[in-house]
């Protein structure tokens, strides 16, 4: 009988040396951990049945495993059934020589690989079952990790079906409505689109909204003329006067621009547009009862701009209906823009246009869009009045916060705002 011992750092890699160096065959005598911590595996060649000195033939438990049985992979079987009754110590040499033969050598390693380890004894922080359940655990995270980036994948690809708890018309519906469009815009979006269910669906939704958004054609750079700004008080009309007459001076000189105001009504109504003249060296003129609109624009036909501040009044002052004869009476090439504020109710922009509508207005401004919680309703009203949007303003800088419309910039705008207030909403409503 030959007898040859085989170490290494754990029970699997033991194993593996055994089973490279002498094959299935080989029966192991005993196993122990030696002090360095490696595993020491006796086996024997050539097994005629003894057990060489220094080896016992019973557990250190005081349980004698079976010896008289010839068949190795039925002792092998009753070995595995002891040892999964009892819990073993720490170290304790083989008591029984087993005889590994191909099915049962392969069999074990296969599918029983912790039953192996209670079998000879071996229980450790590098146990072969330990490494198993480890690698097994592995390849659970692995393919639960697999998973969810299928789902999210597939939620991504998916968003807008998945978000869509009604119709996709529905979606679209509730999403316009938060932008604070009015029934009449949101109905004739949805009408007149086909909507898919898809990603896509609300940018094909905002793009119909920019097309449906009357914009002026009007570049500020090449602004000439006479304007007359005109509207409410309070709306921003002599500062929107004041941005542009600054930019059209810086490019073109202080001996192109003149300043006109018929606000008589107010004490020093006039004073702001005075102090717009000195900065920016131009003309103001004064038009009052002892002076004509048309004379002064005739006056200052050489100038390639006329900025015309009138007085603010609200759609129910007396005085408006004197503005607005004025204004009829005014030449007609002087264009007539009437100066809307985002920050203002639907309803009321809607008063506004149907009062200043008694004159052909050539367009309109929007103002204060940075100091609204919403640009809908504006946008709302230009919509279904068919009043073409000049410029915007958002802020009070001369001569930078004024700047001439267009229709995806604006809506981008809308849409952003109504984000950026939807979430300061929330922050205050939940106290977050």
């Amino acid at each position: 009988m030959q007898i040859r011992r085989f170490r290494a750092p754990d029970m699997r890699q033991a194993i593996r040396k055994v089973r490279d160096a002498v094959g299935p065959d080989a029966v192991i005598l005993s196993n122990q951990r030696l002090p360095s911590g490696e595993i020491e595996i006796t086996t024997a060649l050539d097994y005629d049945g003894s057990l060489p000195s220094g080896l016992s033939s019973s557990s250190p438990s005081g349980r004698d495993y079976p010896l008289s049985s010839n068949d190795p992979k039925r002792a092998y079987q009753e070995r595995l059934a002891q040892a999964r009754n009892s819990q073993p110590p720490t170290q304790r040499p083989s008591p029984e020589p087993t005889t590994f033969s191909n099915d049962s050598f392969s069999a074990a390693r296969r599918d029983e690989p912790s039953q192996i380890e209670e079998a000879l004894s071996i229980k450790n922080s590098e146990s072969p079952s330990q490494l198993i359940e480890m690698e097994r655990e592995l390849e659970r995270l692995k393919s639960e990790l697999k998973e969810t980036k299928e789902q999210i994948e597939d939620k991504a690809e998916h968003s807008a079906k998945s978000n869509y708890s009604e119709t996709p018309e529905q979606y679209i519906q509730g999403r316009l409505v938060k932008l604070g469009l009015s029934d009449i815009v949101i109905e004739k979006i949805v009408d007149h689109s086909n909507f898919l269910g898809r990603e896509d669906d609300w940018k094909k939704a905002l793009s119909r909204l920019a097309d449906y958004l009357p914009v002026a054609r009007q570049d500020m750079a090449h602004m000439s003329g006479c304007i007359a700004f005109m509207g409410p008080t309070g709306v921003g009309k002599t500062t929107s006067i004041g941005k542009i007459a600054a930019q059209h001076v810086l490019k073109n000189g202080a001996d192109s621009v003149v300043l006109v105001t018929t606000d008589t009504y107010r004490i020093a109504a006039h004073e702001q547009l005075r102090t717009f003249g000195r900065i920016l060296n131009v003309p103001v003129e004064v038009v009052n009862e002892y002076s004509d609109l048309n004379e002064v624009l005739d006056k200052y036909s050489n100038y390639s701009l006329v900025l015309v501040d009138t007085a603010g009044m609200n759609p129910r002052d007396r005085n408006l209906e004197r503005q607005l004869k004025m204004m009829q009476k005014a030449r007609g090439y002087l264009k007539k823009l009437l100066v809307l504020p985002c920050t203002s109710q639907r309803q009321v922009l809607k008063t506004v246009v149907d009062v200043y509508s008694q004159i052909q207005l050539d367009g309109c401004v929007l103002s204060k869009i940075d100091e609204s919680a919403s640009l809908g309703e504006a946008i709302s009203v230009v919509i279904e009045e068919g009043l073409p949007v000049m410029y915007v303003a958002d802020g009070q800088r001369i001569p930078d916060d004024i700047e001439p419309a267009r229709a995806h910039n604006l809506i981008s705008r809308a849409v952003y705002t109504a984000e950026q207030y939807g979430q300061l909403y929330g922050s205050l409503k939940y106290g977050s």
